[in-house]
């Protein structure tokens, strides 16, 4: 599993303090180090600096350096959200995990969620129709499987029900049991005993996501 870095929270200085200095930093020149009474005190994208008019010989409490700090915390955030995006689409839920993950507050968090929402980002019918869609058509997997799979990722049982009904019709379930039927025919084909066999497939089957029902009704036909 992937460890996640959480974003850092810098300390603001309890009495605030004067801007002596704000510079460009060298590793990222987005962002900028602002200094109070000389001191380093926090970084900021520049964007925040450009937007809030920061200069050198403002005064800031420390109420006011907080709110530019979460303001940084909230475009940090925003971006790790974004590419996590980028990489997939994903639900709700993983971007709640992913949130948690960056150590974001509450109320950080839900202004993310809003944008996301209002930026159609976050959409678990479009993720649960792209899910189907992809592991029917390359994992060989049965629709109890693939339905579970869209649950644990935050789909609520209804969109996940919805979605792979209309990607996966029963016509595409049953073929796709007797392909996998004979695949596992195949691995268990040194299996003497014939009830023991059919209990392996049985059971490697649903392991898969088919239903017993099915299952049975396919190894009757293909034993005619």
């Amino acid at each position: 599993m992937i460890r996640i870095k959480p974003i850092e929270i810098p300390s603001i200085p309890a009495s605030g303090g004067t801007i002596t200095n704000i510079a460009f930093q060298k590793q990222d020149t987005n962002r900028c180090s602002v200094f109070l009474d000389e001191t380093y005190a926090f970084g900021l994208h520049v964007d925040i600096v450009m937007q809030t008019g920061l200069k050198k010989g403002m005064v800031l409490t420390e109420e006011a350096a907080g709110e530019l700090v979460n303001e940084d915390v909230y475009f940090k955030a925003m971006k790790r959200c974004l590419d996590y995006i980028t990489n997939r689409p994903r639900t709700a839920k993983e971007i709640d995990t992913r949130l948690t993950q960056l150590g974001v507050a509450e109320p950080i968090a839900e202004r993310i969620r809003v944008r996301l929402d209002e930026l159609g980002l976050i959409n678990d019918a479009e993720f649960a129709r792209l899910f189907s869609e992809s592991r029917v058509r390359s994992k060989g997997l049965g629709f109890i499987r693939i339905k579970q799979e869209l649950i644990h990722k935050g789909v609520s049982p209804e969109l996940a029900e919805a979605a792979l009904k209309a990607a996966y019709p029963e016509d595409v379930q049953l073929q796709q049991l007797a392909d996998q039927l004979v695949l596992a025919e195949r691995k268990y084909r040194k299996e003497g005993d014939m009830k023991a066999k059919n209990h392996k497939i049985t059971q490697h089957l649903i392991r898969r996501g088919f239903s017993s029902s099915h299952i049975q009704e396919a190894i009757r036909t293909a034993a005619e």
